[in-house]
Formats: structure tokens, sequence, C-alpha cells
């Protein structure tokens, strides 16, 4: 359960960037962060503006991308180091071309159209596909993604289901044309084979001659090979399930045996009929798929499977598989399903035999660390959170020696994004200036020198970094600051990646800045918030707190988003509020674990400080206080309902999570434990238990074809709610999945929560 809510958080693509070329920021609106707080003209309750009272139309807020997104995305660098790809639309919509930006013109053209691979019209997927663009958030259309070899100017394209490449000298050829779909295909290091999933089988083509080998075998109804599985895509992080040596002779894979796996059935209306789907689901405390790795020799065909160092019998979570430069070994990180324990492995390839060479444990969870293979050395670059906040290590390819630490300090390090070994340093983004900031650094590999900060924009910076560490795209935006998309080449801004104007809807529809705000937690915590108030404050508005919530997410941050709903009803007199409470991310460990095995009680305790904090302003009605949320939001919203003493008057809960023991272990087991070992805590967060406490009036929304967060979590609660002789209301989506996506519903949710808000607030 990523965050996820595409009608009031912000849609985020490859974003960030720092300065544009000019070195003068792209600031197009006034910064509100230390405005003054309005006061009311009149002391009097305000009466809700009707919906023409916004610029905003709810067919707007449905569209995608959100105003000022409209920027190029999967940006990638040529391995020939003078061309930068990317993804954009030329219509300002989400069908995509793919752009080549010229290092030395500063400039970029198209190179590739949907129509150039067989048609531009919307693909025909397959179920497969469909829910792998699911777990990917992807709704882009046209070119939807690419990938260089990486030591040779191929590149490879899916459309339609089937595989293409593009040489060097921009010709395209079609190498598979099938009837069954090829899932994740991808060229080795020298772009002389690609290798995809077809039938859940490992597959892989000779670019030159066109001819195509079968590598593994065995795979039936629940077993695939090569591929991820539901967990290791949604909660994971692990969008692949195999990976090239780097001579292209090998290939490490996963198999995932999903048999034991209860089957969930997801039912739903499309078209003119039912579909069904029955769908390999572990909830929370049931069976997870089993997982092993093996190492392919893709001349023989034979596979070596990995010896796992501890007990092979014992349940764990594989991935971050990583080469040696060489080929000569294997990394890959793995924890146990409890979570609590990160251990970095070492795997001999001829053998499979396997050393844990690093760990890290905590009494409530872990995560995969971003960790770098050197190529130069025999070290690796590893991530620890030992200290409270996570930061860098360098330890040795052979046994794990910790060699130093690079970086230090109470901020957490984001990701590692580049790394120049030239010029003995590692590229990382981190909160080193602030939880709301995501800024790029540089550490010395040798420890020699302080962090260093590259970027100078204030906000949110999103960095592709080359192969030398010497040359990058940055996209960046901060909350007043549309997102930028500019090339850095030795630290000199060379330009944006696509130059555009400013999307005439921000000034057009009248858009504004949220305040960034601090409040008060129940335990007297500064807690991040933003605050959007109306254009006129004539007296005692209602409020709209908007929640996600969710362990270790972060919803309120410097950067651009236009929320598009949190607008229009701030247009008709809606104070609209989001704070990010104990539990979310960017602030080190101690503040994010608070939730372990209790998901909800400090999170809710917060919303409500929050909302008495809002009450104290002289221009907010404390008797009209409202709360929505979607999937964690959801499953917030519905709790402050229930069980949030009459602060909020009206709630709408959209896509909620109703009862742990419904959801995933990836992600369930990860804060909460078992239902088995924290029986406690599973029955506090029951929301079913506590339909008799509801106040106010509630909204209940749901897709029925959710398969990340099934509708019979809803269901649950609307018949503990009629058995409680409590009146709500629900909306039902037979058709759509956990985010919208056809274009008359993500129209008319939102409608329909500024439309319950307007007659109940």
């Amino acid at each position: 359960m990523r965050r996820l809510s595409l009608l009031v958080l912000p849609l985020v693509v490859a974003c960030a960037g720092p300065a544009a070329p000019s070195g003068k920021p792209r600031s197009v609106l006034r910064a509100m962060h230390d405005a003054p707080q309005p006061v009311p003209k009149k002391i009097e309750r305000f009466q809700v503006a009707p919906a023409s009272a916004s610029k905003i139309a709810f067919q707007r807020i449905a569209k995608i991308p959100e105003p000022g997104w409209s920027v190029p995305r999967s940006a990638a660098h040529a391995p020939d180091g003078k061309t930068i790809t990317f993804l954009a639309s030329e219509s300002g919509d989400e069908t995509m071309s793919l752009f080549a930006y010229d290092l030395e013109a500063g400039k970029s053209d198209v190179i590739l159209r949907a129509k150039d691979l067989g048609g531009a019209d919307a693909e025909t997927r397959s179920r497969e596909e469909e829910l792998r663009r699911e777990r990917q958030r992807d709704r882009s259309e046209g070119i939807t993604s690419y990938v260089w070899a990486r030591r040779a100017p191929v590149m490879v394209v899916p459309r339609r289901g089937d595989v293409w490449v593009r040489a060097a000298d921009g010709k395209v050829k079609q190498l598979t044309k099938t009837p069954e779909p090829e899932i994740d295909a991808r060229p080795c290091d020298t772009g002389a084979r690609v290798a995809f999933v077809r039938k859940s089988e490992l597959w892989m083509v000779d670019v030159a001659s066109g001819k195509e080998t079968q590598l593994t075998t065995g795979a039936t109804e629940g077993v695939t090979h090569g591929l991820s599985d539901y967990v290791g895509q949604e909660e994971l992080g692990e969008p692949h399930g195999y990976f090239w040596s780097p001579k292209c002779d090998r290939l490490v894979y996963l198999e995932v045996d999903e048999r034991p796996v209860e089957k969930i059935p997801v039912l739903g209306w499309r078209g003119q009929g039912e579909d069904l789907m029955l769908q390999r689901y572990p909830r929370a405390g049931a069976k997870n798929p089993s997982v092993r790795a093996g190492i392919l020799d893709v001349a023989t065909k034979r596979t070596t499977w990995i010896t796992p160092p501890a007990d092979p019998k014992a349940e764990r979570y594989v991935g971050r598989f990583t080469w040696a430069e060489d080929g000569s070994a294997l990394f890959h990180q793995a924890m146990p399903r409890d979570q609590k324990k990160l251990a970095l492995i070492r795997v001999e390839p001829a053998t499979g035999k396997s050393t844990e060479i690093a760990s890290e444990t905590s009494p409530a969870w872990v995560h995969f660390s971003p960790a770098r293979v050197l190529e130069r050395s025999a070290q690796v670059l590893f991530t620890s959170i030992k200290t409270g906040h996570r930061h860098i290590e360098l330890r040795s390819q052979k046994d794990g020696t910790l060699i130093r630490t690079l970086t230090k300090g109470d901020w957490d390090v984001d990701a590692i994004v580049g790394l120049d070994e030239a010029g003995g340093r590692v590229l990382f983004t981190a909160t080193k200036d602030g939880p709301l900031q995501r800024q790029l650094y540089a550490a010395r590999l040798d420890g020699e020198a302080d962090v260093v900060r590259l970027t100078s924009e204030p906000g949110v910076h999103s960095v592709r970094v080359d192969e030398t560490g010497k040359t990058w795209v940055d996209v960046h935006s901060s909350a007043t600051r549309p997102p930028a998309s500019v090339v850095v080449k030795d630290g000199k801004p060379l330009g944006e990646l696509r130059p555009a104007p400013l999307d005439p809807d921000i000034v057009g529809l009248g858009i504004r800045p949220a305040a960034l705000v601090q409040v008060p937690g129940a335990d007297g915590t500064l807690l991040n918030g933003a605050l959007l108030t109306p254009r006129d404050v004539t007296g005692r508005h209602p409020v709209v707190v908007v929640v996600y919530g969710g362990p270790e997410s972060q919803s309120v941050m410097d950067y651009w988003s236009p929320r598009l709903l949190w607008q229009h009803l701030a247009d008709r007199g809606f104070v609209v509020f989001q704070v990010d409470g104990r539990g979310t991310g960017g602030r080190g460990r101690a503040f994010a674990q608070k939730v372990h095995k209790q998901l909800g009680k400090y999170e809710l305790e917060d919303q409500i400080a929050a909302a008495k904090w809002l009450a104290t302003l002289p221009y907010v009605d404390a008797s009209r206080i409202g709360i929505y949320g979607h999937s964690y939001g959801g499953f917030m919203a519905a709790l402050a309902m229930l069980e949030g003493g009459g602060v909020f008057q009206a709630g709408v809960a959209g896509s909620s999570v109703t009862d742990w023991r419904l959801y995933d272990t990836g992600y369930t087991e990860r804060y909460m434990e078992t239902p088995a070992t924290n029986a406690d805590g599973y029955a506090a967060t029951d929301l079913a238990k506590k339909a008799p406490g509801l106040t106010g009036k509630l909204l209940l929304t749901h897709a029925m074809m959710d398969e990340n967060v099934h509708y019979a979590n809803t269901a649950r609660l609307v018949d503990a709610l009629i058995a409680a002789d409590k009146r709500f209301e629900l909306l039902v989506l037979p058709g759509e999945r956990h985010g919208l996506r056809i274009p008359a519903a993500r129209a008319y949710m939102p409608a329909r929560i500024a439309s319950f808000f307007a007659e109940n607030l």
C-alpha cells in the first residue's frame, strides 16, 4: 500500500530539478509559508457556495496530468554519453512519445512515436499487463516505457504486448509478434540479447538474428519464472523478477510458487457483463508465496539455485539483486517474513553458495536498503538506520567489513542516485535541509570532506545521474514553483530537457499554493501541515481535513501540488488542511516507528489534535469539520468518524482497510506483525467492531475491482453499520480498481465528495 489518492494528493511522476537555465527560479505564485492568518470581516456562519463559484470543473479535476505536471519523465542517459532520452506528451495529456536531448546542441526532438510501432490507438492489454501497470501506478498511453542497453546504443521498447528495438541509426525492428504478451522485456548490457517473460517462462531473443530461446520450463498455474510476485511489486519495490549479468551470459531470476496462497474473488462490472478474477493474495497471517532465486546459464539453460545462508525452509523476502562488474559475484538483500532483520548477501554464481556479509536488526521493522556495488574497487555502498537515521556506509564486497561511514547527522538519506568513482564521491538525495526538502548531495568515498549540497533551489529534487556521476537530469519543484526538468553537466545547468511555457491553467484556474505550517500534535510534537484558506474569508468557515497518514508516507512536502479538489473546495468557502502525524516519513526512525503494532492509534490522536488547533482559528467553524481519505487515508477517515469523539461531523472514506487481517502480508505484518503475535493490535483496529460508535455523516466509497484493498473491507463495515442501525451512504464503482482510471468516474468522485461536504457541513 503505497500512498495513492488521485483526487487530492499530488500526482508525482519523475519529479524535481534546479533553477531554470537563467539561474532564476521559476516561482510564479506568492509564497504563503509565512502568510498571516486571514481575519474574517464578519464573525458569522459562512454558507457554502455552489459548485459554479469555482472555475475548476470536476472534469478538469479528473484530467491527468494536473496543471504544471506535463513535464518529461523516465529520463535515461544513452550509453554514448551524448544524449538523454525521455518520455513526454506532445499534446499535454498522458499519451507519451520518446524524445532525445542532444547535450552538445542543447535541444530535444521526438525520435519515436506510438504510430511508428504498429499504431497510435490505445492498447488492449492482458490481465497480467493491466495488473502490472496498477503496481507501477502507470496511467500513460503511447510509448509507456523503454530501456537502454547499458554498454551499447540499443534500446528496447515494448508496445502492444510485443518487443521492439531501436538501433543507434534510428532504425526500429520488431523482435516479437505473438498472441501472448511479452512482459518486462529488457536488454543485456551489450545489447545483443533481450530477455522477457512469456506465459510465465523466461525467454531470450537474439537481436541480430531474431532467434528466440525459451530459457526456463516448468511454469504452471500459480508458478512463474522471471516475475516478481504481488507483495514484491506492491510492497517491496521490486518490479522485476530477473537480472542480467554484465557479460550477458547469465541471468538471476525468481521462481515464484503462489499455489499455497489463498484465491480471493474480485468481482466487478465492465461493459455489458460481470468481470470475475480469482486473485492469489496473501492476507496477513496467511500463507505467502514460496520464492527462490536461481542463476541461469543462457548457453546451457541450466539453473543453479541459490542456497540461503540460513535455514533454507524459513520464509523470507529477497530483492535488490546486483552483480559485481566482472560477474564474479552476485549481491542481494534478504529479510525474514517478520521484516526485523536485513541481510546483505554475497553469492558465488558458479555454485549458488551464499554468505551473509552484513546485517541490521530492529525490534520494529527494517526495509530493503539503498545500495550500490562499486566498479573500480571491491567495495559496496550500503545504508544503515542503526543511529536512528538512514546513512551511507562503505563496506567490503568480500566479507562486508565496515570501512567507513560516509554520512551522519539527524537527517535521512533518501536514495543513492549516482556514483562518481573517478571523482571519489557518491551522489544521494536526503532530508539534510529539512524533512520537507529533498536536495541532492555528494559525499566523499574516502570520508575526508563534509557532505556538499549540489542543488540550489528549495523544494523537492528527483535526479537521474549518468554512469560517470557528472551529468544528471534534475526535475525539481516547490510549493510555489511548478516543476522544471534541467540538465546539469559538471555542476553547470545546460537548459531544460523540453522547455515549455507556463501551464495556462495555473493562472486561468486561479491556483494558489497551500501554506506550509506547523501544528502541535497530541503529545506536543510539532507536525508539518498544509493549509489552504478560502479566497475571501467572510465568517466562520467549514473545514475539510484531508488525511493519508500511512507509516513512513509523506503528504506534506515543499513540492508543486495543485490539489485541484482542494482549490475547488476553497473557492466554495471551505478551509482545507492536511497534516503528517506521528508514524509518517522524513523525520527519522523513532518518529516513524511510534505506530508499531498499533496502526491508527497515534495517527488519529494527531488528526484530532490538528482539528482542535484548526478550531482555534478565528475563521474556522469548529462545529463543521469534515475528514476525507483514500486507501490508508480511508482507514483513517472511517476511524475518525467511528472513534473521533464527535470532532468530525462528516467523513468520506474511500477504498478503506477496515480490518488489517484482510490486507496483504508484506505491508501489514511489517507494521502490525501477525494476528497470532499481535491479537490485541488487530482487534483495536477492527472498524466493524467500532460501528456502534459512528457519529456524524459518513460516505463510504470503494471500487469493486480493487485488487489492492479488496471491496470485502468496505462490505464488512457496511454489514456492521447495518447491524448497529447506523445511517450512512455508500458509493460503489463497479468497473474501477484502487486508482480510478475511467474519466467519468474520475470526475464523478470529486463531485460526489464536494457535494457530500456541502450538504453535511
